[in-house]
This record gives structure tokens, C-alpha cells and sequence, in this order.
């Protein structure tokens, strides 16, 4: 399923289209503007609206080594110098690293949310898109967070690209996460990610796509806006269109569910096979809800996070 906060790779028309309809369009947006925090730390906007190609954000008092730079894997919301925990975070098809503001600001400066910032939305909305799986996962492994004690927390379909990185961390000798935690995803062996949504012509797509809900109306709309969308959104379709599960040992960390009570298309019994997957403590979580819970339930999820973070002093605001 998929939900768009931002995402590129549109003719130029369409951008200088976008541009004209000012900085409040997502597609155009510095993808730190909807936290809280970002008026207190992003040099480069000083709060105001970032466009899209945007010089260094400092994060605290950094070297030029360890600023954040627009075309990062993984982009931190908040500043990691004040954090006591972390949390990587993958978002559900169409998303961009906006889909995570809401848990950010609800986590507060002590936990940082890295959010993933894919090619061809926000930050790197000019980029080609990326539809080849193994290199990404690769790409990713390869720049995946540091700092301690860390959580890969994924989203919707994120969940199941979440899984394959964690794997692909633990057996490549990378830096693993001493957690993971998924919602609104079932199990890896369960799931049955889109074959050929990626294919569909325009109006085919788009009705697929509306019928999963969670696209914002503004966006649903107004067609044009939707070749803005589409081709990172279909990318990320084409992404997972090849899985098929194959058997691999059990991730040595602890695994975290979120499941919604109303989610009208995840099963219990596919959610709970999340279990055969971690050698180590499992947990299942179902909160009110439905398949959107960080727009609907971020703080609820929050606290699920601050309780599925090893190791951390903090506690619920």
C-alpha cells in the first residue's frame, strides 16, 4: 500500500508547475520543515521553505564531514548530538522522509528518527528513481546510521525493506540494529507484494493506488500533480514487485509488530508469523486504528518505540 507525502522525477513543467504553487507543496519541501525542531537547527532554511536543492543542514556544532547533506541515505529529524536513542526509519511506498515528522516530534530531542531519503522525492526530487533491490539494499547497508542503541523501525511495505536490510546488515558484516520493529506489514513469509501495479496504465494506476487510501485529496485531485507523484511511486512498487520469500535464519534481535484494530486488509495470523523470524524476544502490539497509524496514532506509536528501543533512560512525554 502506499502513501505520498513527496516524491519526484516529474517533466520539468511539472516542477516549475509546482514551484509556482508554492513552497507548501511537498514535492518542494525540505523534508526536515515538518518537524518541530527545524526551526531551531536547519541553517539553511532558518524555518522558512526550503526548495529543492538545498546547500548543507548543520546538525549541532559537526565538522563539514558530518553535515547532513540533501542527497544522505538517511536524514536525521532532530539533532543525534542531544539524543540517548535512535530509530532508522524506512517509510511505506510514495513516502519520503516526512512521513516521519509526526513520530519525531512525538519522540521529542532525545530519540532521533533517521529517516530514509530515497532518490526522486523531496531532498532528492530531482534523481533518478531506484527500482533494483539488491544494489539498494547494498547502497543502504553501506550508509546505514551509526550512533547507539539504534531501532530499524519500517513502515507498511518499509517493513518488509526493512527486514531484507537487516538481514543483509547482519550477514555482511555492517553495523546491525540492536532491534526491529515493523507496522502495518505481515510477515516477510506472508506477504505478497504487487506484482504488476508498477505496469498499470495512468488511470488503472491511480485507481489502485485511491483505493488503498491514504493519498491526500489535494493530490488526488488534481491530475497533473499526480505525474508529480508517480514515477517515485512507482518505482517503489517496482522495487518489491520481484520478492518471494525465501528461507533464511532468524534475525539474533529482538521484533517489534503494530498492527491497527481496524486495518480492513492485514490478518492477526499473518502479523504474528513475525514471531518465526527473530531468535530473540517477539512483541505484538495492536492499537486503535486503522492501516495509516502514523498519520492517525503517532503517539501511540511513540510510545511503542521508546518501550522497543533497547537500552534507553528515556520515558514517555
Amino acid at each position: 500500500m502506499s502513501r505520498i507525502d513527496g516524491a519526484g522525477g516529474p517533466p520539468q513543467r511539472l516542477i516549475q508547475r509546482a514551484l509556482g504553487a508554492g513552497s507548501d507543496h511537498p514535492s518542494m519541501r525540505c523534508p526536515f520543515l515538518e518537524h518541530a525542531g527545524h526551526r531551531r537547527w536547519c541553517q539553511h532554511c532558518g524555518g522558512g521553505a526550503g526548495r529543492v536543492n538545498w546547500g548543507h543542514v548543520s546538525v549541532g556544532a559537526g565538522t563539514e564531514d558530518e553535515q547532513v547533506r540533501p542527497t544522505d541515505w538517511f536524514i536525521p529529524l532532530s539533532d543525534p548530538d542531544r539524543a540517548v536513542g535512535h530509530v532508522c526509519a524506512l517509510p511505506q511506498a510514495g513516502g519520503g522522509a516526512t512521513a516521519f515528522a509526526a513520530l519525531a516530534d512525538e519522540l521529542g530531542p532525545d530519540i532521533t528518527v533517521w529517516a530514509l531519503n530515497l532518490p526522486g522525492r523531496q531532498a532528492r526530487f530531482g534523481e533518478p528513481t531506484r527500482t533494483d533491490l539488491d544494489p539498494l539494499l547494498d547502497d543502504l547497508a553501506g550508509a546505514f546510521p551509526h550512533p547507539a542503541p539504534m531501532l530499524l523501525f519500517g513502515y507498511c511495505s518499509g517493513a518488509l525493506l526493512a527486514f531484507l536490510l537487516a538481514h543483509r546488515l547482519h550477514h555482511h558484516g555492517h553495523r546491525a540494529p540492536d532491534a526491529l520493529m515493523v507496522a502495518s506489514y505481515p510477515a516477510p513469509d506472508r506477504a505478497e507484494p504487487a506484482r504488476s501495479t508498477h505496469r498499470l496504465p495512468g488511470e488503472q494506476f491511480w485507481s489502485e493506488i485511491l483505493s488503498y487510501g491514504g493519498v491526500p485529496e489535494r493530490i488526488a485531485a488534481q491530475s497533473d500533480f499526480r505525474e508529480i507523484f508517480e514515477p517515485a511511486l512507482r518505482a517503489d512498487y517496482e522495487l518489491l514487485s520481484g520478492y518471494h520469500h525465501r528461507d533464511v535464519a532468524p534475525l539474533p534481535l529482538p521484533i517489534t509488530t503494530i498492527a491497527g484494530a481496524a486495518d480492513p486488509v492485514l490478518r492477526t495470523a499473518d502479523v504474528d508469523r513475525w514471531r518465526a523470524h527473530t531468535t530473540g524476544p517477539f512483541r505484538s502490539e495492536t492499537i486503535d486504528g486503522d492501516h495509516w497509524l502514523l498519520e492517525n496514532s503517532p503517539r501511540r506509536v511513540a510510545d511503542l518505540v521508546r518501550a522497543s528501543l533497547p537500552r534507553t533512560t528515556t520515558a514517555p512525554r
